[in-house]
């Protein structure tokens, strides 16, 4: 089926379409990866926080509450870890999304830089068309004898 400057005209529209999708997917992927940093640091400060509270100076140490901070810490640093690994994946998804995006946009401009040439083509294959049209009638013109001078005087039957 050839493409013809219609066919291609709703194929530019459907590619911009894909593109306008692939950028929702790509903000979406870049608001979930942001979000996954925030509670990543936000991990990061609550481990701060315990550390800053340190060992009372004075006064006795309880066992259950030293083996529970410790334990506490145990647990942040497991969830630290799970965030900045479910960080490393949205900035990965981020990426990909980034680079899907770029192709669907180099597929766009393919298209609209296609559709133009076509309509060049085509406006081009009418101007010689158009031009031909002319040189033919001209040459007929040209070709035509010229009538006797008592037959232009007088109008045709």
């Amino acid at each position: 089926m050839p493409l013809t400057p219609q066919r291609l005209t709703r194929l530019v529209r459907h590619r911009e379409q894909l593109e306008r999708l692939q950028e929702s997917e790509f903000a979406a992927a870049q608001r979930l990866y942001f979000v996954r940093l925030g509670a990543l640091a936000e991990a990061h400060e609550q481990r701060e926080q315990v550390m800053a509270a340190g060992i009372p100076a004075a006064g006795p140490i309880h066992l259950a509450d030293l083996l529970a901070g410790v334990e506490y810490l145990r647990r942040n640093e497991r969830e630290i870890a799970a965030r900045r690994a479910a960080a490393a994946h949205s900035e990965q998804d981020v990426a990909t999304e980034r680079e899907e995006l770029l192709i669907r946009r180099r597929e766009r401009k393919a298209m609209e830089t296609l559709l133009e040439r076509r309509i060049e083509e085509d406006r081009i294959a009418r101007n010689r068309a158009d031009i031909k049209r002319i040189d033919e009638l001209a040459s007929v013109r040209w070709q035509r004898p010229e009538l006797p001078a008592r037959e232009r005087g007088r109008s045709l039957p």
